[in-house]
């Protein structure tokens, strides 16, 4: 896998399921992993990104895409997203339909890249995929893990279940409402997948 590359998003791009007619699955995707994996075998994910957000809903990061005959596919995208002219880190799970949270990144306004990473984790109550954003040293070390998000559902049923991981962009504004150049592009570098 290439340490460090760029992924292109063009207008009217997404990865959103949104009752009762919204069903986009068009945004472009680098696959961190050759093939896809069973979910048990999955535990962590790490990558980091930046890109010139301008445009409402400009997204970047990483994608987990949840496969199995028979049935929906599921997912969960994380990174960064622009809403209300902010950057603010992103996820959305989609297990039937999708839902969303944000909030504004450790580092405030001025971030130049972002690191997040989900992980598989274990208490007393069972497995669930932890979000963080990471702020790391000039080493590349971890200083702070803030969490974002648990995403309970997602290793509920691990049975049958394949996992994809993926870097992803997306710019789901129309044409006529981007603001600077028609595409948004998002370089990512440090990307790491451990699987047991």
């Amino acid at each position: 896998m290439t340490s460090t590359f760029t992924i292109t998003a063009p207008p009217s791009t997404d990865i959103w399921r949104k009752p009762p007619s919204t069903n986009s699955f068009n945004a472009p995707t680098y696959a961190l992993l050759p093939d896809a994996i069973p979910l048990k075998a999955f535990h962590r994910a790490r990558i980091t990104f930046s890109g010139v957000w301008t445009t409402r809903y400009d997204q970047g990061g990483l994608l987990l895409h949840l496969t199995r005959a028979g049935s929906t596919d599921r997912w969960l995208k994380t990174g960064v997203e622009f809403y209300q002219d902010k950057v603010y880190l992103s996820t959305v799970s989609t297990l039937t339909y999708s839902d969303w949270s944000i909030t504004p990144p450790t580092t405030g306004d001025n971030v130049k890249s972002t690191t997040i990473e989900v992980r598989r984790e274990v208490d007393e109550l069972g497995s669930s995929l932890w979000v963080y954003e990471l702020v790391l040293g000039d080493s590349g070390e971890v200083l702070e893990r803030q969490p974002l998000r648990e995403v309970t559902w997602f290793l509920a049923e691990e049975d049958g279940w394949e996992v994809s991981v993926s870097a992803m962009a997306a710019r789901p504004a129309k044409k006529e409402s981007v603001v600077g150049t028609k595409e948004l592009a998002v370089k990512f570098e440090g990307a790491e997948v451990d699987v047991r």
